[in-house]
């Protein structure tokens, strides 16, 4: 398929962006620093490094593997605080966060967290759509909430400084969390509810729930949360339209990104995808998630090596969001704000500076 050049981005914009800590919520499969990442201006990304099927050992192998990354190739660093992160963007240096879309690393071993985030582990989601020993994911059918292990695994997270993330969270077990953790929490990937009903998009009470905590919601460029019916692909105003309800809704001191898109270019590993979408069947309409047509609207564009929307491939275009934001009326500051600064800001009460 071939794909229409996108405008130029301001100059204006083009130098915001430059001068920006950008922090993509979400992100997974790093191989090095790259055109993408340096395209997006990105300084640092929250990797998904221990992958949500696995278990303790296989755990500790993927942040090996990133810690090898980073000795190879000195412009990565493993951040363990936001002054790293501070660090890479004045060197031109990229932070690759270890973070995990599931505690299920963890076990029923409350002393492996403190073992993790020794390691440097510095986010971690709950868990990842079903349920486990903490919480229930987002497509359990009866959604129980936090459990008991479950609140001192929130806890211990407090106390050592690890970020909760509850993207792929149940309903019932975010608002538990948000209730029980004495810090903010974040929801690093999602869409918003009122304007795609599925199981990854958070309503409008459970955003607020999140800000009132002093937390942030990142607002995700995946095109099944972005889709709003009809014959036309998802764009990229579909996915501003998003940020700004979501702005609306918590104000702009608690809405970041988080792009849920692959750091290397056609870097998803093909027992992932096969993984997936066995256990998963993807997301199919049966399951409430994939809303019935999207496929047909893609029309068979995959969405990794070309783009995740119109207009907005993925974290490559970045700027173009800024652009798009200053475009439609936000100071420099806000913007600053949605690309890194409200991240920034719970990273460095929870991890400390």
């Amino acid at each position: 398929m071939t794909v229409a050049p996108f405008p130029a981005v301001s100059a204006r914009a083009q130098a915001l962006h430059d001068r920006s800590i950008v922090v993509d919520g979400c992100s997974f499969f790093l191989h090095g620093y790259n055109d993408r990442i340096k395209q997006g201006g990105l300084t640092a990304l929250n990797f998904t490094v221990a992958l949500p099927m696995e278990d303790t050992a296989q755990a500790v192998i993927r942040i090996k593997e990133y810690y090898a990354i980073a000795r190879r190739d000195p412009k990565v660093v493993i951040p363990r605080t936001t002054a790293d992160i501070e660090r890479c963007k004045a060197e031109g240096n990229v932070a690759a966060i270890i973070g995990s879309q599931n505690s299920r690393h963890f076990g029923t071993d409350l002393g492996l967290i403190e073992i993790f985030h020794l390691l440097g582990q510095r986010i971690c989601q709950l868990t990842y759509n079903e349920r486990n020993f903490v919480a229930d994911g987002c497509m359990e059918p009866n959604d129980a909430g936090v459990s008991f292990f479950g609140r001192q695994v929130i806890a211990e997270m407090n106390r050592l400084g690890m970020v909760i993330d509850l993207s792929h969270v149940g309903v019932r077990s975010s608002f538990d969390a948000v209730e029980i953790s004495e810090q903010p929490v974040i929801i690093s990937h999602i869409g918003v509810k009122k304007l795609a009903d599925t199981p990854r998009t958070a309503s409008d009470d459970l955003m607020k729930a999140v800000a009132a905590k002093g937390g942030v919601v990142g607002l995700t460029s995946f095109p099944v949360v972005n889709w709003r019916g009809g014959d036309q692909r998802p764009s990229i105003d579909d996915y501003l339209n998003a940020i700004e309800h979501a702005i609306l809704v918590v104000g702009i001191d608690h809405v970041g990104i988080g792009s849920d898109h692959v750091a290397e270019p056609n870097g998803y590993p093909a027992w992932v995808r096969e993984f997936l979408s066995e256990k998963y069947n993807a997301y199919t309409p049966q399951r409430g998630v994939r809303m019935t047509g999207l496929a047909d609207v893609m029309k068979g564009v995959e969405i990794e090596p070309d783009e995740q929307l119109l207009g907005f491939r993925g974290m490559q275009d970045l700027p173009r969001l800024t652009d798009a934001l200053l475009t439609r009326g936000y100071s420099d500051a806000d913007v600053q704000k949605v690309l890194g600064g409200n991240l920034m800001r719970v990273f460095r009460q929870v991890w400390g500076s």
